[in-house]
């Protein structure tokens, strides 16, 4: 029997990793290199106070948009830095629209949650671990619970605290209005699927199943816009909302903030607001020629006037 010849090993190659020798420097240095490097200074005080109060960090993402692919990396022409602000507040405005419309779904969500259960129940119903799909996931709501809702933080929850010895924990009113966002969306999650149903038939009239999908999707969203990530140009690859087979075609592109935006509108028009959400993202998708609305954001062509936008 012939003998086995050894397995040759791979060279393992680690890449050589070296100090890190940048330099922090003034930003007026900064600007001057820019401006070496193609970039015309439009208004050298408002590029002066953009780097002074932006920084160049945060504005560097940015500026790769207007930048050559290949190093040096030089400025294409005619770029101006007055564009890369105006690219930089449209990101920011399309954040805080963003977090503006989440903001009221989220209070519509509390509310669904607050007011049919706790009518058809108690004013305590939460404490009982029936109303959940099993006991891990109760323990995990208690959990949430006992920490933003167990101690006497704020006027409302220090006066039962003051006042009332039974339940140990305050009305689901109470509790609702101290949980996040996120944890909502997991109180949600948490309930027995007819509880599910009759807290989303309080408002919404789509499945349970797609409101559990959505409401994750849309807090780490907003997420990332409480926390000033970009949107812009920036692919999505968390918890990509699920497909309403009505609209397969709006959540073609899972990664995009557009299958997003699609999400909020769907949820805005049981709130009578998908007008005001569709009329807000026209407006601020118009105000800046430097964004692309396909291209970096997801919108199909003629977006405004398919089904879904209605």
């Amino acid at each position: 029997m012939a003998s086995k010849k050894p397995r040759a090993k791979a060279a393992a190659t680690k890449a050589t990793k070296v100090t890190y020798s940048k330099i922090a420097e003034p930003y007026q240095k900064t600007l001057h290199r820019l401006w070496n490097k193609g970039l015309i200074i439009d208004n050298r005080i408002n590029a002066e106070n953009a780097m002074k109060t932006i920084g160049y960090y945060r504005l560097l993402i940015y500026m790769r948009h207007f930048q050559c692919k290949a190093t040096p990396r030089n400025f294409l022409p005619r770029s101006k830095f007055s564009a890369i602000v105006a690219l930089y507040n449209f990101d920011r405005e399309i954040r805080l629209l963003t977090f503006n419309a989440i903001e009221k779904l989220e209070v519509a969500l509390r509310t669904a949650i607050i007011n049919p259960l706790a009518e058809q129940h108690s004013p305590h119903w939460y404490l009982d671990p029936s109303h959940f799909n099993d006991d891990i996931k109760f323990h995990n709501v208690m959990g949430k619970i006992i920490k933003d809702a167990g101690v006497s933080k704020g006027l409302a929850l220090t006066h039962y605290y003051d006042h009332y010895d039974s339940p140990v924990l305050p009305p689901i009113w109470l509790v609702c209005e101290k949980l996040t966002f996120g944890a909502l969306s997991h109180f949600f999650a948490a309930l027995r699927i007819d509880r599910r149903k009759i807290v989303g038939r309080y408002i919404w009239s789509y499945p349970e199943h797609l409101l559990v999908s959505w409401f994750h999707s849309l807090n780490h969203l907003r997420n990332i816009c409480a926390h000033q990530d970009r949107v812009w140009n920036n692919p999505i690859t968390v918890l990509p909302p699920e497909a309403h087979k009505a609209y397969n075609a709006e959540f073609a592109a899972p990664t995009s903030f557009y299958c997003r935006a699609v999400v909020i509108q769907l949820l805005m028009r049981e709130l009578g607001l998908n007008g005001w959400w569709r009329e807000c993202l026209l407006a601020l998708l118009a105000s800046c020629t430097h964004v692309n609305p396909r291209i970096h954001l997801g919108f199909p062509d003629n977006w405004h006037t398919r089904p879904a936008w209605a």
